[in-house]
């Protein structure tokens, strides 16, 4: 599934065109930065830019058949953990020896920051927690004192009430990969271009004519089609850009599905 949702945390960056684009009006840089954005942002998958994001995250335990462990009557319980499924023996308040962290939750990733944790409608210390990833995963560590603290995420929370009510509790983060600094510079090239078409100066924009015969001089231009099927401007330094971030043309970010997999209410939604 395609992400359709616009890009968030974008800008450009006209570095070659700064007094032009400070000559335009707002209407005109805004209009020029929406498009810029939108078309660099699915031409390079759908993955750049940082959206804050706010999820009420479900606790994952043994009863879920996912992650998660107990001692019951003697026998070994299994366990799934980074796709590989595992036998678990616990008991005798040793717990289990495994290479997580005792007291973490699952983020839907990628994870830039976190921004805030809060519990009961009250906001946790950041030196409380930390972020860490792990095979492509992000985890929301709780750092404990001692190896019996009880200071750990809550196991339940009611989701008939309100976010940051109590019995409710939530994490938001920027979600996404940075966008980087020749990607800015791509979007501000196509967004200079933009605007020059749009209050009626020369720009290089690709048109529909394929080829054109003046003077005995013949010229034969992509087509706009085959540009449009590949992802491509027809400009080519930022078409440079677009085929070094997704060089196989990728239409959004990769996903796998998984019984890991676990399902956060996520805000906005």
């Amino acid at each position: 599934m395609v992400d359709t949702m616009p890009p968030c945390g974008w800008t450009v960056d006209p570095v070659c065109s700064v007094t032009e684009w400070d000559g335009y009006s707002q209407e005109v840089r805004e209009a020029a930065t929406q498009y810029a954005t939108m078309i660099l942002w699915a031409a390079t998958g759908r993955r750049y830019g940082l959206c804050e994001t706010t999820v009420r995250p479900c606790r994952r335990d043994c009863e879920d058949c996912a992650d998660g462990w107990f001692w019951s009557a003697g026998t070994w319980l299994p366990y799934i953990t980074n796709g590989i499924w595992r036998n678990c023996w616990c008991g005798f308040g040793n717990g289990c020896q495994t290479c997580n962290a005792s007291c973490q939750v699952w983020l839907p990733g990628p994870v830039n920051q976190i921004t805030s944790v809060v519990i009961d409608g009250t906001t946790l210390d950041s030196s409380s927690y930390q972020l860490q990833a792990q095979d492509g995963a992000w985890w929301l560590v709780r750092n404990r004192t001692t190896d019996t603290s009880t200071d750990c995420w809550p196991e339940h929370q009611n989701f008939d009430h309100p976010l940051g009510s109590d019995d409710t509790w939530s994490v938001t983060y920027l979600k996404g990969v940075p966008i980087p600094a020749s990607l800015a510079s791509a979007a501000g090239v196509l967004a200079v271009e933009w605007a020059r078409g749009c209050t009626g100066a020369a720009c290089r924009l690709p048109g529909r004519i394929q080829s054109i015969t003046r003077q005995g001089i013949s010229v034969t231009q992509v087509s706009v089609d085959e540009l449009l099927n590949r992802g491509l401007t027809g400009l080519m330094e930022v078409d440079q850009v677009i085929v070094a971030l997704n060089p196989n043309g990728l239409k959004g970010r990769p996903r796998i599905a998984t019984v890991e997999t676990v399902r956060h209410q996520r805000y906005p939604a």
